[in-house]
């Protein structure tokens, strides 16, 4: 009985520590224009797909912005250029180190 106890308490702490992990993951970095890219891209789908882009360079960002307005987006050409910014920085191919939380 304490394996079977101690075998589901293993079990559900590993799946919470797997659904933690994927909700960090989903979270978009600190930086400015954060909520302006967070409200706008999750108007149409959730930000994993923003995320899976990481590494994209501002002409990749540029491209995908282009193919969002294509599809519907509509933002002032001041967002946009904030949006592109922000993703280019934080989500680019050299993006600034996370800030240390001590």
């Amino acid at each position: 009985m304490r394996r079977l106890i101690w075998l589901t308490g293993a079990i559900g702490g590993t799946l919470f520590a797997l659904v933690a992990e994927a909700a960090d993951i989903t979270e978009l970095p600190k930086g400015p224009n954060r909520d302006l890219v967070s409200k706008v891209c999750t108007a149409c789908h959730d930000l994993q797909l923003v995320i899976d882009g990481a590494g994209f360079s501002r002409d990749d960002w540029n491209m995908s912005l282009d193919e969002m307005i294509a599809n519907g987006m509509s933002i002032s050409a001041d967002d946009r250029e904030k949006i592109l910014g922000y993703l280019s920085t934080y989500l680019g191919p050299s993006p600034p180190k996370a800030e240390s939380t001590h």
